[in-house]
């Protein structure tokens, strides 16, 4: 009984010393935040392919410094992203990258193919062809958190025109002039045949271009040969000149008369107003489809004017979408003035609807060597606020692109015409309404459909806490 005694004494002294030791010391207490803080990548590797001048494909690998590309951690969604994406051919199958949590929280991987988690480290390279989700883990292990990781890599050439062979029409090849146009979801093809006589209108939808229907009209004299000088769209309505008539249709095929003129030749359609030459350096609108017009004003003289080759596009101001900009372009008479080396380049401002201002020239001695040449059956088109012009060149194979509203031109490699060939015969261009240009070719009947792939710059985005 004694030594029972003497144990049951000592072992309470041991936790009476253990208690005094308890209460003069404080209690560890571990963070309960599961949060990702930063993601950055590191160095990765890019795949580049060129052409050599016998025309063979060469590829060659550059550095890519990944760190100078913003990841944002969306804290609400939990998804971390490059807005800005990486170059094409970047190689994000091996990619380092460097992750911090909160608090030195535990950070995991999920495998590929399973749900077994890893942990990761920063000197192992991990697969992002796809999205990647990471879970992170509180000090006090009582909470986690998943995040889904996307690398986001351009899946084309920046600012390239890629195009596509769309179709062949043999309608297309008998042709000696033509005309584009969009309108309401379609493109129309106007078609001079110079053995018939008269011209014939194909139309296809603008999401696909594979099949053209040969319309027929609802008006009874058959459409003149010139009729693709003299037909126009404003997006929503194809409006046509026709021996002294003006006829409006929305898709090519039914046309309504809207009013009697005596013109020279129809030359735009924007939103509620007509463009046309009325005669030699005359340049007319009209407000109500024809039945009266009025003449615009020139800042310079009237001889300048274009007479054939005709353009009108517009382009909107990036500042303020009620301001817009309508190009006139096209060449003089090569005859009647032998010395001209440039298109003729006229610019009007739009203030919403207020027509009123002056079309101004942009002349060509101001910076000749950077101004549009003139290039025989000129054609230019409107792709966002930058222009493409073409022509028949024996030799030139690329566009010339503005992006100040035609003062200055330029070309560029990435810039090549379809097929990378010259145009040697009629050829028609438009711009539909997805941004996407369209050629037809009457040397060989086909038909272009191409687009300008983005330069990979991203907005940048809202409701995003990091």
């Amino acid at each position: 009984m004694r030594r029972n005694s003497i144990s049951f004494y000592l072992l309470s002294i041991v936790f009476l010393f253990a208690s005094c030791l308890g209460d003069s010391e404080e209690t560890t207490v571990y963070p309960s935040d599961a949060v990702i803080t930063s993601f950055a990548l590191g160095t990765l590797k890019q795949y580049v392919t060129t052409k050599a001048k016998d025309g063979s494909d060469s590829t060659y690998t550059k550095d890519v410094a990944g760190n100078t590309y913003k990841f944002y951690i969306d804290q609400v969604n939990h998804e971390i992203y490059n807005p800005d994406s990486l170059p094409y051919g970047t190689d994000v199958k091996h990619v380092l990258c460097n992750v911090t949590s909160k608090n030195s929280g535990t950070i995991t991987i999920q495998k590929l193919n399973s749900d077994t988690l890893q942990y990761y480290t920063s000197t192992d390279t991990i697969d992002f062809t796809t999205k990647r989700t990471f879970r992170v883990f509180s000090l006090d292990g009582t909470n986690t958190q998943n995040y889904t990781v996307s690398v986001n890599v351009r899946q084309e050439y920046p600012d390239t025109l890629l195009w596509s062979n769309t179709a062949t029409n043999p309608a297309f090849a008998e042709a000696n002039a033509m005309k584009a146009l969009s309108c309401n979801g379609k493109v129309f093809v106007v078609l001079e045949n110079e053995q018939s006589s008269v011209s014939s209108i194909y139309s296809t939808n603008e999401t696909s271009g594979t099949e053209w229907e040969h319309l027929s009209f609802n008006i009874a004299r058959p459409l003149p040969a010139d009729a693709s000088q003299n037909i126009v769209s404003n997006g929503n309505c194809l409006y046509l000149y026709n021996a002294n008539t003006i006829y409006r249709s929305t898709n090519g095929e039914d046309w309504e008369m809207t009013a009697n003129a005596h013109l020279k030749r129809l030359v735009a359609a924007s939103d509620n107003t007509l463009f046309a030459l009325s005669g030699p350096g005359i340049l007319v609108s009209s407000n109500d489809e024809g039945a009266t017009w009025t003449t615009e004003l020139l800042d310079d003289n009237a001889s300048l004017l274009p007479t054939q080759d005709l353009s009108v596009c517009e382009t909107y101001s990036r500042i303020n979408e009620d301001t817009r900009t309508i190009k006139f372009i096209g060449n003089r008479d090569l005859a009647t003035y032998p010395g001209d080396t440039h298109a003729q380049v006229w610019s009007k401002l739009v203030e919403g609807s207020d027509m009123s201002g002056k079309w101004m020239y942009t002349n060509p001695n101001d910076l000749p060597y950077l101004m549009l040449p003139r290039l025989n059956a000129l054609q230019v088109t409107a792709v966002g606020a930058r222009l493409l012009a073409a022509g028949c060149s024996d030799t030139q194979k690329k566009f010339y692109y503005s992006d100040d509203g035609g003062i200055y031109w330029y070309t560029k490699n990435s810039y090549d015409l379809p097929g990378q060939e010259a145009i040697t015969g009629p050829f028609a261009m438009t711009t539909d309404s997805h941004g996407n240009i369209w050629m037809v070719f009457s040397d060989s009947g086909s038909v272009w459909r191409g687009h300008v792939t983005s330069d990979g710059k991203s907005k940048v985005p809202t409701a995003i806490t990091e």
